[in-house]
């Protein structure tokens, strides 16, 4: 098993990162062991022997990720790095990606019940806790980066903390995965026609779901981990995904074709246990705040900016490239729309494209 990675470390005597990483295994390993553990507590059963005031004043927090991308490691390596720096090393962060013990779509419930800190999940796996997180995907509804960046960071982050804090979980902010594109092994997509008769992987979320089945494509089952499998024996015809997950995963290599479509924005939520984030000083509780929007906006800059050399890479390999018209593609769509009322509600869906609209900027106004 792949071990998680500690950063800084406590000053108690006798007690350093390694004390500490030992412990921050042994708590997560005995997750899947069945061993129960206090969910309120943030010191392993290692600490017992350290005096009381050492166990009050270090903590250690269990961060699980998605490392799917070089912008997402950096990022959690920074935010990190910078908690264990700003506090003096007596709050340390463990990180441990998914896939080692837990998938994504178990990420939130290890945070629920304890079983880790915090975590990252991808923003429709969070659409049980709040209706708000199943909107975000709706298709087309962003016009770029800066669009999505403005609804987030703003009405929207008021919608879902009440929500989550209802469940014990506390809403650190929005930090960046990307708009999907579509790629496959057959033709070029330039209109809507031309995803007939082709066969493509989608994760199993509803909405991905039924914008391929609209676009008259069949949709394809397959979790992130069996993707690069999947292409490689020709089970499916193509996939969708971010460019940064393209290239993370070298599906440029296999895959003739990409169609950069920007059909849906997807993102990662940055969350955190209350009780693991109260038992810190407010002082601390602060720094973990500042810090994930400072890792927030490092995601989605690395994400951004690679996204060009990403694409020329591409192109070097011999993959083609294009830009459809959205229109045709946006006007399949509307079916979509009526699913998202009916699965979170037509008063929250219809909200949510009200508060995209006020943050659309002049002349860019898009009919949904």
């Amino acid at each position: 098993m792949t071990s998680p990675r500690v950063v800084g470390g406590s000053r108690a005597a006798g007690y350093g990162p390694d004390e500490v990483a030992l412990g921050v295994r042994e708590r997560f390993s005995a997750v899947f062991t069945n061993r129960r553990r206090s969910s309120t507590s943030l010191v392993p059963r290692t600490f017992a022997s350290i005096p009381a005031v050492w166990m009050t004043k270090f903590k250690s927090l269990l961060l699980v990720f998605p490392d799917s991308t070089p912008a997402a490691r950096t990022a959690v390596r920074q935010f990190a790095d910078r908690v264990a720096t700003r506090t003096d090393g007596q709050v340390t962060i463990a990180t441990l990606p998914i896939n080692k013990l837990v998938n994504q779509p178990a990420l939130v419930s290890t945070v629920m019940e304890g079983k880790a800190d915090m975590a990252l999940p991808a923003h429709d796996r969070l659409n049980h806790c709040s209706p708000w997180f199943g909107c975000v995907g709706s298709p087309f509804a962003f016009d770029d980066h800066a669009h999505a960046d403005r609804v987030l960071d703003g009405e929207f982050s008021d919608k879902v903390r009440p929500a989550l804090g209802r469940l014990g979980i506390s809403y650190l902010g929005s930090w960046e995965w990307g708009f999907r594109q579509i790629s496959n092994s057959r033709h070029p997509i330039l209109r809507p026609d031309d995803m007939r008769g082709l066969k493509i992987r989608v994760p199993t979320t509803p909405l991905c779901q039924e914008s391929i089945l609209a676009l008259g494509a069949t949709p394809a089952l397959v979790e992130y981990e069996q993707l690069s499998r999947a292409i490689r024996y020709s089970l499916i015809d193509g996939q969708e995904n971010p460019v940064a997950v393209i290239h993370a995963l070298g599906l440029f290599r296999s895959q003739k074709y990409l169609s950069l479509l920007n059909y849906t924005y997807g993102t990662i939520v940055h969350i955190v246990r209350t009780s693991s984030l109260e038992s810190l000083s407010l002082d601390h509780q602060e720094i973990l705040r500042d810090e994930s929007r400072r890792a927030a906006l490092l995601m989605r800059q690395l994400v951004r900016e690679q996204e060009t050399q990403q694409l020329a890479e591409f192109s070097a390999h011999g993959m083609e490239i294009s830009r459809p018209d959205p229109k045709p593609f946006r006007d399949l769509l509307e079916p979509v729309y009526q699913g998202l009322c009916r699965s979170f509600g037509r008063e929250i869906e219809y909200a949510f494209l009200d508060m995209v609209e006020r943050q659309r900027r002049p002349g860019q106004q898009v009919s949904l």
